[in-house]
This record gives structure tokens, sequence and C-alpha cells, in this order.
């Protein structure tokens, strides 16, 4: 499947599993599909698996929001090493977005170190490209 493929599949999950987490996606989904952005078949799934996760009850949203933080990191990273920047640069933005959203919604229930783990994701950045 192609990128395009793979956002319409998200948007018939969005539909499927109808929930918050549902209509968190969808409206960003649409635009990404819109510009013809790029998305991995890793990440789609996950995309996929969480929205029908949540749904069941069966994962937290914030949890749902840091899987997709970390599958979208691994992807922007590949995409600008392989010269790929404009798409790279949204997934990069993704990653960003969706830990924050991980971030605002775990601080509320879990003792969890946001920045702490923020620290060790510009690590991995940093170090990723370092690599030769």
């Amino acid at each position: 499947m192609n990128a395009k493929e793979w956002r319409e599949k998200i948007n018939e999950s969005c539909e499927q599993y109808n929930s918050l987490y549902g209509q968190l996606v969808k409206p960003i989904n649409d635009m990404l599909m819109e510009i013809d952005a790029d998305i991995s078949e890793k990440t789609a799934r996950q995309i996929i698996e969480n929205l029908k996760l949540f749904h069941e009850g069966n994962k937290y949203i914030a949890d749902c929001h840091l899987d997709e933080s970390n599958s979208f990191l691994e992807d922007g990273i590949a995409a600008i090493k392989q010269g790929n920047c404009a798409d790279g640069a949204l997934q990069m933005f993704g990653a960003g977005l969706n830990f924050a959203s991980f971030a605002a919604k775990a601080a509320q229930s879990k003792n969890i170190q946001p920045h702490d783990m923020l620290d060790e994701r510009f690590t991995y950045i940093q170090t990723s490209f370092a690599e030769k």
C-alpha cells in the first residue's frame, strides 16, 4: 500500500473505532493526506491498532500518543537520512506533537518525568544524525 491508501485505512479505522482518540487522529490525518505526506506501514499499523485498543478500553490515550511519538521519531530520522527532508520534518513535528500530548495527559495520572524522557529523545535525535 502507498501512503494515501494507508491514510485512507486510518480514516476508516477512525470511523470504525469511533472515540475521542479517533476524533483527534482523523482531522490531522486528513490534513496530511491533503498534502500527500508519507507514512510508513509500521506507523500506520500502530495508529490503527491504537484506535482499536483505545476504543475497546484496552489502552490509555496517553500511551497511544507515546507509541505514535516513538514511531514518528524513527520515521522522521529515517526520512531525513534518506534525503526526504519535507516528510522527515513533518514526521519529526508529529513526534513532538504526540510527545507533548502524551506528557500533558500522562502527567495527570502517572508519575512520569517528561523532561527526562524529552532529554532522551533529544539525545537520540542528535546521536542518530551524528552516526556515519
